[in-house]
């Protein structure tokens, strides 16, 4: 009689699990920050999502601080880049392109809430960051930016897009909205006119802009001070 064959036991209900690799660790510790944020990252959390023990990340990660350094340069690898003049059909100016990157970046870094303090912390040194950073320069050298004003400004434009990335975060937190605008308008509006005469005077116009409209404010001002030979 003929042997039977027996298949693995990846059986009762259940898929054969994945084998084990950094981009499915990565991919774990991503979907772990978008639905719980930065701080639900733990070497022993992103292990039950992969279905395994802690110690076996180590042999990919030899530090929480590892995986969150791959997982941000993950993020900037997804960022959108907009092609520059002479580069296809939709091809916008320089200044329209880099405003467009910047935004893309602070929208994917906002998508993952936490992940902004992870940019602010780190030295960019992966292809996904290196890729979004060679954008940038390549936008800039196209706008005549001085090459040295120019690597100045790639260090000043993640710093902002890390930064407005955790501030829209905290304001989306559900703490913030209307009624904390109508609070902070109500305390400048009746802020003491001797001491305090200007910010009184304009206290709808310090709380009246969106989120949005002075998140453009910031991107022009900052894009025309990187062009402006005068603001250094």
């Amino acid at each position: 009689m003929a042997e039977q064959v027996r298949t693995p036991a990846a059986r009762r209900g259940r898929a054969a699990k994945e084998p084990l690799t950094r981009q499915s660790i990565v991919n774990a510790a991503l979907g772990l920050i978008r639905e719980r944020g930065v701080d639900a990252v733990s070497l022993r959390h992103v292990a039950d999502q992969v279905e395994t023990g802690p110690a076996s990340l180590y042999a990919y990660f030899s530090s929480r601080d590892m995986l969150l350094e791959h997982v941000l340069d993950a993020a900037y690898a997804d960022v959108v880049l907009p092609p520059a003049a002479g580069e296809g059909d939709h091809a916008l100016g320089w200044r329209e392109a880099l405003s467009a990157t910047i935004i893309n970046t602070i929208e994917t870094l906002e998508s993952y809430p936490g992940l902004g303090t992870v940019a602010l912390g780190t030295i960019p040194v992966l292809p996904g960051a290196l890729r979004l950073g060679n954008h940038e320069l390549k936008l800039m050298e196209l706008g005549g930016v001085a090459p040295d004003r120019a690597a100045l400004a790639v260090d000043l434009i993640a710093q902002y897009a890390a930064s407005s990335a955790i501030e829209r975060t905290v304001r989306s937190d559900g703490r913030r909205g209307a009624p904390e605008r109508d609070r902070v308008h109500s305390v400048y509006a009746t802020a003491d006119a001797g001491q305090f005469p200007h910010i009184r005077r304009n206290a709808a116009l310090l709380t009246g802009p969106t989120g949005r409209a002075r998140r453009d404010f910031a991107i022009q001002v900052l894009i025309r001070g990187i062009e402006s030979p005068e603001v250094i």
